[in-house]
């Protein structure tokens, strides 16, 4: 299974990309086409919108394509897209290759994580740690290379650059194989497993963990599943804090600067390098989530860190101190880092039917928490004291911890209840 986490991590890399060009060449792009801030929060909104879109519609082409299909058209898709935006076109042009862009990589980036949560069933959450160093690597590394090329003019070079690793990406899928893990990129209508689970099979191999993908289809199954049936609450509830992920991690990576700022820790010139730090450190947390949650268990993984985002907002909140607010800001990078891939894969071990389909109404559900929030404190910004916007990502925080914790006792009720009745 180590070509398809590379395959993964090749992908999330493009997907770190993807986040963080519109925010990485905002500041060139207003002046240019003489836009303003208002011009901005709607092409943050249109490319968020069109990666939900792309999230949502995965499971459909999934039926009726296979996912190496649906790679190459991403692939391409996205390298002409980000070759109409380095071209500089008019303004509703630049629309469209935003747009496409977002579409595109939301089908590409639900396509990799239901590959990776359906092909690896032990140790999936080190595997998907794994994908988001990558996907951290690339947010940290384009806007540090835009910067550069900023100084000297040429800075849609980079964009030329995305484009020309897209078909890299493509080629990759092209010509390496995957062995047993094939029938993964199959369609689903089209995709074979076989029926018995061999004992050990999750630690197999590459065709255990193929085999382990389809064990709750297998009538030896059943008990388990009945012991293990989530409540109709459970999808909403992963639902719910996927949103608020989203609207927390994404306030943290487009306003740090800005709350930085306004608060007077930083100025114009320093506020900036709060993105840097935080990505940093968010890199380094996902090195070690995977292991860490593997030890403690996924349970008391989610409790500590969400627990911990709302201490660490609070504080950040109250404080005003330039030192103490950039040492927040690595421990809220290093206790956000493990969260989103966390709670993903343990979603997944909860409701292991319709992987690839749960896995795009989560991502999407991020997606639009992410656009909500962005919208929302941008006017509050605007209006409000910047520890209004601090205060409401702890509040958001606390929504987190306690929606975990309403979930997690429905979880442990119902099993009993059944064992009861038996």
């Amino acid at each position: 299974m180590k070509k398809l986490v590379w395959m993964g991590s090749l992908f999330y890399l493009l997907m770190g990309f993807i986040k963080v060009t519109v925010a990485s060449i905002i500041t060139v792009l207003l002046p240019m086409y003489d836009r303003v801030y208002t011009d901005a929060g709607a092409l943050i909104f249109i490319e968020f919108g069109a990666s939900i879109f792309g999230m949502l519609i995965q499971p459909w082409l999934a039926n009726r394509m296979s996912k190496k299909t649906m790679l190459h058209i991403g692939a391409w898709g996205v390298a002409a897209s980000y070759l109409l935006i380095a071209f500089l076109p008019p303004w509703p042009l630049l629309l469209v290759g935003f747009a496409l862009a977002g579409f595109l990589g939301g089908i590409i980036e639900s396509v990799i994580a239901a590959v990776i949560l359906e092909g690896l069933q032990s140790n999936a959450a080190i595997a998907m740690s794994r994908l988001e160093v990558a996907f951290g690597v690339g947010s940290l590394i384009l806007p540090l290379m835009i910067g550069m090329l900023i100084v000297s003019g040429f800075w849609n070079y980079a964009l030329f650059g995305i484009a020309a690793y897209c078909i890299f990406l493509s080629l990759f899928v092209r010509f390496v194989r995957f062995g047993d893990a094939e029938p993964l990129f199959k369609p689903a209508f089209k995709a074979e497993v076989p029926n018995a689970v061999p004992s050990g099979a999750a630690s197999s191999g590459p065709v255990g963990a193929v085999v382990a993908a389809a064990a709750t289809n297998h009538p030896s199954a059943s008990k388990k599943r009945i012991l293990r049936a989530p409540g109709a609450l459970m999808l909403p509830a992963f639902v719910l804090l996927f949103f608020f992920y989203g609207a927390t991690d994404i306030g943290l990576v487009n306003y740090l600067p800005s709350l930085m700022l306004e608060t007077g820790m930083a100025d114009a010139a320093t506020a900036p390098i709060s993105v840097t730090v935080f990505w940093a450190a968010m890199i380094a947390g996902r090195m070690f989530a995977g292991y860490e949650a593997e030890k403690l268990g996924y349970r008391k993984y989610l409790f500590i860190h969400w627990g911990g985002m709302i201490v660490l907002l609070s504080l950040f909140a109250i404080n005003r101190n330039a030192v103490i607010g950039y040492a927040l800001i690595v421990l809220l990078g290093l206790t956000l880092s493990g969260l989103y891939v966390v709670t993903l894969v343990y979603a997944k071990t909860l409701m292991p039917r319709n992987i690839a389909r749960n896995t795009s109404i989560l991502m999407a559900g991020c997606a639009v928490g992410g656009g909500l929030f962005s919208v929302t404190a941008g006017r509050m910004l605007d209006a409000l004291p910047p520890s209004y916007v601090q205060w409401m990502m702890a509040g958001i925080a606390l929504l987190s911890l306690l929606t975990y914790i309403l979930y997690a006792k429905e979880r442990q009720a119902k099993p009993a209840s059944e064992l009861a009745q038996a």
